[in-house]
Order: C-alpha cells, then structure tokens, then sequence
C-alpha cells in the first residue's frame, strides 16, 4: 500500500505525456480516462465520509449524518439556484483549500497552515484552468463572463507560484524541494494538457488517491477478514448512488443541452456532492493531526 500513491502519480503524469506525444486533440482519450479515473477513485473517496465520523456507526446515527449531508446539498443548491456567481466562487475557493490539503495529509503544518492550503491547491487551479482558457470560459460562460480575464493569468499563476515558494520556506528541505518540483513538472504538464484531462489527473492521482489510502489506513483495523475487499465494499453503496444519480440527471438533459452546458452541470453536481465532503473530510483531518 506504501506505494500506491507514487504508482498513481507516475500514472497521472504518463497519462499527460503520452496525450501529449500521440492523442493530442483526441477527445476520445480524455473522456476514456475521466470516466475511468472518476468511477474508481474520483466519487468513491468520498463515499465513506459517514466512517470517518464514526467508524462503528449505527443506523440511527447514519441517518442523521445522511440528514445533515442532505441538509449541507439542499442549501447549497439554493445558493446555485438564486446566487450561481457566489456559489461558482465558493466551489472554487473550498475546492483550492480541499485539494491544497491533500497535499499534506502526511505532514502538521504549525505556521499559515489555511494559507498554505489554499494557495497550492489555488496554483494547481489556476494552471488547469488557465492551460485551456477557451475550454474554461465556454464551461462558465453561461455563469460568469471571462472575456477580459484570458491574460490575467500571466499574472495571477507565477503570482501563486512565488506565495507557495514563500510558503514553503520553513519546510524540511527534502519536503520543500519535492513540492516546488511538483510545482514546475506537474504544473507543465497540467497546463499543457486540456481542461478535462488536467482536471481529472488531478483531482484523481494528485486529491482523491491519497484522500482514499490515508482513509484505508484509519479505517482497516475496523475491518474484518479482508480488509482490502471489506474496505471496497464499504465504498460501494454511496458512490453507485452518486454515479447513478449524476447519470440519470445528464441523461434526462442530454438532448437538451450543449456539450459545455452538461460538462457545467456535471462540475455542479460534483459541487453538491463535494461541499458536505469537504466539511466532514476537513474536520476528519485536522482531528488526526491534532
């Protein structure tokens, strides 16, 4: 299990390389790999959030966790309803400090610790969306206009790039050097790649693959018999109703719709299902760092 998390990086970096040498501009290897990514890691990690609360769980208290999700998902989907510019903002702002926080799942930050978060997570953001600008603004077209934002970029991704390095000054040497080398390689090849693709490889290798192990370490000795497939059972039930749920929801609008206008919906309900998720996931992390 040590090295999983390595395999899975190298993974997502060839999976940039090859596109890059031999499918660029196939959409067929984007969505082959998204659809892959996002059914075995991507929705699972978060399918087990009502365990991190409380391992040995109870019907009773299941489905008052299940009634506080279903809460967090109903309020937000107001916020998308009547305020799609603030909710667009906030999807952005707790995903950047989520996946920032991926990066130190291993490792206490003592000094700046949500800035830190925050602003690795927001680089990585940046150069995703940024790489593939034309992609980006036909996606959010139809919530925010970013016309005049195209060379905001030139400025805003070495600007996060320097704040990470300012960040990274009282890390261990071999720590900072790791990050600040993932920066410039995965970085590049992020941006190099399009919008789809740099998402999923990072979201998937770079979030949800050490989100998952770091949830098996806390919950195998919970497990009985084996403790790998017992582990991949407790992921079932939650993220086959997600993945059900989006499919229908995309299919009934498949006809009705622009690619663009159901790639937006889909980061929507990916944003629904993912706010309760990084609240409980945050409070489960800092709890075992604490």
């Amino acid at each position: 299990m040590k090295n999983i998390e390595t395999i899975g990086k190298v993974l997502g970096l060839l999976i940039g390389c090859v596109f890059l040498a031999f499918f660029e501009g196939s959409e067929a290897y984007q969505w082959i790999w998204f659809v892959v990514i996002m059914i075995t890691i991507g929705i699972p990690h978060g399918a087990i959030d009502h365990l991190l609360a409380n391992p040995q769980i109870e019907k009773k208290e299941l489905y008052y966790f299940i009634g506080k999700y279903l809460l967090i998902i109903a309020t937000y989907v107001l916020v998308w309803f009547f305020l799609p510019k603030i909710a667009l903002l906030l999807f952005i702002l707790m995903s950047a400090y989520h996946f920032g926080q991926s990066h130190f799942i291993k490792n206490k930050i003592y000094l700046y610790k949500s800035i830190t978060y925050f602003g690795l997570g927001a680089f990585y953001l940046c150069v995703i969306f940024w790489g593939d600008f034309e992609t980006t603004a036909s996606i959010l077209g139809s919530t925010i206009n970013l016309e005049n934002w195209k060379n905001i970029g030139w400025f805003v991704i070495p600007g996060l790039f320097f704040l990470n390095t300012l960040m990274l000054l009282y890390f261990q040497k071999k720590k900072k050097l790791m990050i600040w080398a993932e920066m410039i390689i995965l970085g590049l090849i992020l941006y190099s790649v399009p919008l789809l693709l740099g998402f999923i490889i990072y979201f998937g290798f770079w979030h949800a693959l050490p989100s998952m192990l770091i949830e098996y370490k806390v919950l195998k000795n919970h497990f009985t018999g084996n403790k790998i497939a017992s582990f991949v059972s407790s992921l079932l039930p939650f993220s086959l109703i997600s993945l059900v749920g989006i499919g229908i929801i995309l299919f009934v609008f498949s006809n009705q719709m622009k690619e663009e206008d159901l790639t937006m919906m889909f980061f929507i309900l990916v944003a629904l299902i993912s706010a309760p998720h990084i609240w409980f996931m945050n409070i489960f992390l800092e709890a075992k760092k604490s």
